[in-house]
């Protein structure tokens, strides 16, 4: 039976997404979000160290993160450890996004230089909140920050449910429609025949960060619309997913 409305009662007693529209929605390859929504995240988790996070909101069928919710007032937070406030988190989304139409998409956080994909915790984590909120995807995108790596990177995934346990996939970031692309480290070429040439492609890459930068922090950023979970610990029964209502 099709039903004509987009949500019904699970067995929590929680609001969930009807299941036929679940089955129907497809996990996006792009994370797209909007310019005021990049530069928000710039300016909130891209300026601290790691891990803080925040929560992302916008529209299944399109894939766009149109806002954002920067989680201020952590449970709990170290630098190997971020655990949301989700009782605020949750006011959030009832309270300011829900009248709005915009629906949970997913929760962003920081990790140390040397890890940039979801760690396990990570997985297990998006694994109970699928499983909580019925949703057909959640954003998982991961972020280096400015005062641990001296610029803002951020790589994004997503997770969906595949036969019993958690697929994380891999996705390009489009903000504002232009496709951004993570600066990879330039390796130098030190034979004679290509001296010169290494050092005008670095002097040209070192333009290119400029620029960045300067696209990045001169985004216009609107009201911070903004939330996140912990790496470790977070697959616990008990935890993040299961206070999410």
């Amino acid at each position: 039976m099709v039903h004509s409305n987009s949500s019904s009662e699970n067995g929590r007693g929680n609001i969930a997404a009807d299941p036929l529209l679940v089955r129907q929605v497809q996990c996006p390859r792009q994370l797209r979000m909007t310019r005021q929504v990049f530069a928000a995240i710039c300016e909130t988790i891209g300026t601290r160290r790691a891990e803080t996070g925040g929560m992302l909101g916008g529209d299944w069928q399109t894939g766009e993160v149109t806002h954002y919710f920067f989680d201020e007032t952590p449970r709990q937070k170290s630098r190997g450890m971020y655990a949301p406030n989700t009782d605020r988190l949750n006011e959030v989304r009832r309270n300011q996004w829900k009248p709005l139409d915009v629906k949970f998409s997913g929760l962003i956080h920081s990790h140390p230089p040397s890890f940039r994909r979801p760690s396990r915790g990570d997985e297990d984590s998006a694994k109970l909140i699928l499983e909580v909120l019925e949703v057909p995807y959640i954003l998982m995108p991961i972020v280096t920050t400015l005062v641990d790596t001296g610029s803002v990177t951020l790589y994004p995934f997503a997770a969906e449910l595949d036969e019993g346990g958690v697929r994380i996939i891999e996705q390009e970031l489009v903000v504002g429609g232009n496709l951004i692309r993570p600066v990879k480290p330039i390796v130098p070429d030190t034979t004679e025949d290509t001296t010169r040439n290494a050092a005008e492609d670095y002097l040209t890459a070192l333009k290119e960060l400029r620029m960045a930068a300067m696209f990045y922090y001169g985004l216009p950023c609107a009201g911070l619309l903004s939330g996140y979970h912990r790496r470790r610990g977070c697959g616990r029964r008990g935890g993040f997913a299961d206070e999410w209502d």
